[in-house]
């Protein structure tokens, strides 16, 4: 056996593969640019020789730079800012409770509440991000009513207390059927004459206006409503002047209303009439536990939701949130930190305590919660000096951060001749830092509902006084720690080839995923015609000349089948490049457009597996189940890190991913079919029919089943929202 010359042998990383043919290559075809006269250029040319002598010289130099040493390698990212990614704090909301017999009570914005230490551990702290007034009453229960039409006497009562309102949540899916109206009732525990601000968190939200009549109004209307009298809930008033955020459940937000005075409690009763053996009534929203919150007497408001399109709409709520603020695994220093002392030569570097510091979402001031003073004179005086990115010529009092170690740096400029940039605090002056935020748990603050319990201090050093209690009931999301050494090894000469700007496709789809660390799914759309010239509109995305079209996907887990993105992080992509593309580009930055997939297959059930104790209804499930699994458009795909926007889905990746072991049975017969996709808006039909197919509406027609799935260069496959459109026979013989 041959033994290899580098065995046992680190590789050395491979800065630039390009090699002397590419060299060749290269220089080759920028000859009609820089000498179109040149039209020889057989390898008899002397040109050709110098280019072929050339690229010999670039290949040794080239072969020689793939030999740097990693530690050269590292020291020579740093030279060049490329360090790793800092963690990124896990974010949560905080519902405050206040004391009883209180009235409102005002939470400041950087409130510490912290999780119990567990054997010996440092307790996770979340810091609130924005003020809260924090209201003498409570959300304690929620109940879907209906649907109904016009004219009901009864309708459905479903208790979605457990999945929107107590820990942890469960999420809850709303669907709305054609010509149909929802409510979604909302109980308190006490009546309150102040604005009352609701918090919705959707995970799936509802379909905006039809994209070839952006005039019309969207297939949902949302009007809020309160609880009077004896009044069932689809004929409570209307609660008028109510703010609602989310444009009608499209996106999350908040609603805030300011209920009258004839908000009255209502305990659960039978509405008048109610069929005997009926659905649910509204005094049977209880009927498994006696002792559920809904069974009191609550003050209700509702949001009363209608549809007014032909097709059945679904709204997927993750919680409602209620004396809530947004809070995040990131701390404010409590107290002024001195750095120390200037010596008044240029570049002088000090160090932050605390690092590294917190990225705030925008894009202009990311870290603008940071304040540093120079202070001089007797007594000292101090003044503020301002962040820049970089030193402009000549003086200012300015200077820069270096985010991840925590270094405030100042500049060199010298007043007796006017050269350098940035001025030099003088000597003798001290600096200090007055206010930063820093990132103090990553990943470990990834809590689970509940966990947070402990309310700490303000800014200001108080407790806030009024306040009962404080408690997580959302689990700690996103939290990261610092990138591994060998990703930002691996993505460094990605990030010196895009230098921080957005040309090509593929700038666009990696500085989509800088932008935040949510982003797992990112793809640029060019510019496509249609061979009539016109330019491509399916799924209401514009690909004209000039147009550039981004479609980002966080990853929310396996408990959302069909994630979407937040309007803050579809803002902050979208400013994160608009700072970098070019100027003549037309930049949109949305959300995936998804094509479920339909799965029929067939297996044979070996007789001695059926003997053995094997159950045809638990394969069924764990069947289905692979498939929804597999399907997933963040954690699916043939090696489980997802799918790409664009890419097909083929029965033998299907096949794999659900094999059953050969001991059990084999499968038979496995076939797919796209389904109606969910960007589909009535009253478009994209049933795939020679009749009443619309080719406005997508290129590919909905075949018949077949043994792949052809997907458009927009779309994203998912998993259909219910496991029995996959279609599931099973036939027991010997083996």
């Amino acid at each position: 056996m041959k033994l290899e010359s580098n065995r046992g042998r680190i590789p050395p990383p491979n800065l630039d593969d390009r090699t002397w043919q590419d060299l060749v290559n290269e220089m080759r075809a920028l000859i009609p640019t820089y000498a179109p006269q040149w039209t020889d250029h057989n390898p008899s040319d002397l040109g050709i020789t110098l280019i072929e002598l050339f690229a010999w010289l670039g290949e040794s130099v080239i072969y020689r730079l793939n030999q740097t040493p990693e530690k050269n390698y590292v020291a020579f990212l740093q030279l060049l800012g490329i360090t790793r990614d800092p963690p990124t704090p896990a974010y949560t909301y905080l519902t405050f409770t206040a004391s009883d017999g209180g009235g409102a009570v005002t939470v400041p914005a950087g409130t510490q509440a912290q999780s119990a230490g567990v054997r010996g551990e440092t307790p996770i702290v979340f810091e609130t991000d924005e003020d809260v007034l924090v209201q003498p009453t409570n959300l304690v229960a929620a109940v879907e009513v209906g649907p109904y039409t016009a004219g009901d006497t009864a309708a459905t009562y479903v208790d979605a207390t457990a999945s929107l309102v107590g820990p942890p949540a469960a999420k809850h899916l709303i669907t709305v059927p054609p010509h149909q109206v929802l409510q979604l009732c909302l109980g308190f525990d006490e009546r309150i004459g102040e604005e009352i601000e609701l918090l919705l968190r959707l995970y799936r939200g509802a379909p905006p206006a039809p994209a070839e009549a952006p005039d019309q109004p969207p297939p949902l209307s949302v009007t809020w409503v309160y609880s009077k009298g004896a009044l069932e809930p689809m004929d409570w008033p209307v609660l008028a002047g109510a703010a609602d955020s989310t444009d009608a459940l499209q996106h999350g937000g908040s609603a805030r209303v300011k209920v009258p005075a004839g908000w009255g409690r209502q305990r659960p009763t039978a509405p008048p009439n109610a069929p005997a053996g009926g659905p649910q009534t509204w005094a049977e929203v209880i009927a498994a536990d006696a002792a559920a919150a809904s069974t009191d007497a609550r003050f209700w408001i509702g949001a009363r939701i209608a549809n007014d399109s032909a097709t059945s709409q679904v709204v997927g709520i993750e919680r409602v949130l209620f004396n809530s603020a947004l809070a995040r695994s990131a701390s404010t220093i409590r107290v002024e930190e001195d750095l120390g002392v200037s010596t008044g030569t240029a570049f002088q570097t000090f160090q932050l305590a605390r690092h590294p510091l917190f990225q705030r979402p925008d894009v202009d001031e990311p870290y603008g919660g940071l304040v540093i003073q120079v202070g001089s004179g007797t007594p000292k005086v101090w003044k503020t000096w301002s962040a820049v990115e970089d030193f402009a010529a000549g003086p200012g009092e300015v200077f820069r951060v270096d985010p991840v170690p925590g270094e405030v740096s100042f500049g060199n400029h010298d007043p007796s001749t006017g050269a350098g940039r940035g001025s030099i605090p003088v000597r003798g002056a001290r600096i200090r830092a007055a206010r930063y935020r820093y990132v103090s748990s990553g990943a470990a603050g990834n809590v689970a509902a509940g966990q947070v319990q402990s309310i700490a201090t303000t800014l200001a050093g108080a407790v806030p006084t009024g306040i009962r209690s404080v408690v997580n009931l959302g689990p700690g999301l996103d939290g990261a720690d610092e990138e591994p050494i060998d990703d930002a090894l691996r993505r460094a000469p990605q990030q010196l080839k895009i230098r921080d700007r957005a040309v090509t496709a593929e700038d666009f789809e990696y500085l989509a995923r800088e932008a935040t660390n949510d982003i797992v799914i990112s793809a640029c759309l060019g510019p496509r015609l249609l061979p009539s010239g016109d330019p491509w509109s399916y799924g209401a995305i514009t690909r004209a000349p000039g147009a550039v079209n981004v479609i980002i996907v966080p990853d929310q887990g396996e408990g959302v089948p069909r994630p979407e993105p937040t309007a803050d992080q579809l803002r902050l992509v979208r400013d994160h490049l608009e700072q970098r593309r070019d100027l003549t580009a037309h930049l949109q930055v949305l959300g995936p457009r998804y094509l479920p997939v339909k799965v029929t297959v067939a297996m044979v059930i070996w007789e001695q597996g059926i003997e053995s104790g094997a159950d045809l209804n638990i394969i069924r499930a764990d069947t289905l189940a692979a498939i929804q699994r597999f399907l997933h458009p963040t954690r699916g795909g043939p090696d489980s890190r997802g799918w790409q926007v664009g890419q097909p889905v083929f029965s033998s990746d299907v096949f794999r991913a659900i094999m059953p072991p050969p001991e059990l049975g084999y499968i038979s017969n496995l076939q797919l079919q796209p389904d109606i996709p969910a960007y589909h808006f009535p009253p478009l039909n994209p049933a795939g029919t020679a009749t009443n197919w619309k080719p406005s509406e997508r290129p590919y027609l909905i075949t018949e089943v077949g043994a792949s799935v052809r997907v458009a260069d927009y779309e994203l496959v998912c998993a259909p929202l219910t496991v029995s459109a996959h279609t599931f026979d099973a036939k027991i013989q010997p083996r």
